[in-house]
């Protein structure tokens, strides 16, 4: 990765400021991204510190203007553009009969338009490169779970996606590829979305088993360098997908069995 420009969305923090690290120690020049201008000033100033070469750059990549401007940055600071890692998203949970539908168009706008608009927008200078684009889906877009419809669906959005850009950008060398995260360990500043829409610090997970974050993005460099077009960061992942593909109606009735369980999950 010595060299490579690789632009991170959602990277102040979680799996994106350690896949962000993790490539600067392995020589890539990197492009920290996130809404909060506060947090991108402070990580790309720390960064910095540690002699890492690093552009911080805060604004809304569900805003496709905001996102050719991030192009436009990331060229004329580092010539080119390498690799763009969709990680920005955020999770929401609830049912249908209580969650506000503002949370639903939330999350599509971010999961999904935060997505496509990065893509769109920096696939010009990807191609140029020969570069790839990574999509950060989750176990959730596998299969729906109950109580998480709109982050499950927004999720399973991104795979189909990305199966579709595969498929696109074949003859024009563009690598795609999309990442399945199970239940990694939080940032202590994590958010989720609440019924209202209302963002709310997500407690530390104690029911169920929770994956070291450098696992998962051990994971994700390893899909970089061996461009892999699907690569999950537990077996439990990959235990899933094949379940699911292979026996539909077992995974379904296995979901609804478990349905309370899940639905009481944090």
């Amino acid at each position: 990765m010595k060299g490579k420009v690789c632009v991170i969305t959602g990277s102040t923090q979680g799996i994106g400021l350690r896949t962000a690290e993790r490539l600067l120690e392995k020589g890539a020049q990197v492009v920290i991204n996130s809404r909060n201008k506060q947090k991108v000033e402070e990580v790309t100033k720390r960064l910095r510190n540690q002699g890492h070469d690093v552009l911080g750059i805060a604004g809304d990549v569900s805003d496709i203007d905001f996102c050719r401007e991030l192009c436009v940055a990331a060229v004329n600071r580092f010539g080119k553009i390498d690799y763009l890692i969709n990680n920005a998203g955020i999770s929401a949970k609830g049912t249908i009969h209580n969650t506000r539908a503002e949370v639903y168009e939330m999350l599509y706008r971010v999961n999904v338009l935060g997505s496509i608009f990065p893509t769109m927008a920096l696939l010009p200078e990807i191609k140029k490169t020969n570069g790839g684009v990574i999509f950060i889906s989750s176990l959730a877009g596998i299969i729906g779970l109950p109580s998480y419809a709109a982050y499950s669906g927004s999720k399973r959005s991104i795979v189909s996606l990305a199966e579709s850009f595969r498929n696109e950008l074949v003859d024009d060398g563009v690598f795609v590829g999309v990442n399945y995260p199970g239940f990694t360990e939080n940032d202590a500043a994590k958010t989720t979305i609440n019924t209202e829409g209302e963002a709310i610090v997500i407690k530390k997970r104690t029911d169920v088993k929770v994956e070291p974050l450098d696992q998962t993005v051990d994971r994700i460099l390893y899909q970089i360098e061996k461009r892999k077009f699907r690569v999950y960061s537990s077996s439990k992942g990959r235990i899933i997908q094949w379940m699911y593909r292979f026996l539909p109606s077992v995974s379904l009735y296995a979901i609804k069995r478990n349905r309370r369980k899940i639905m009481d999950m944090e």
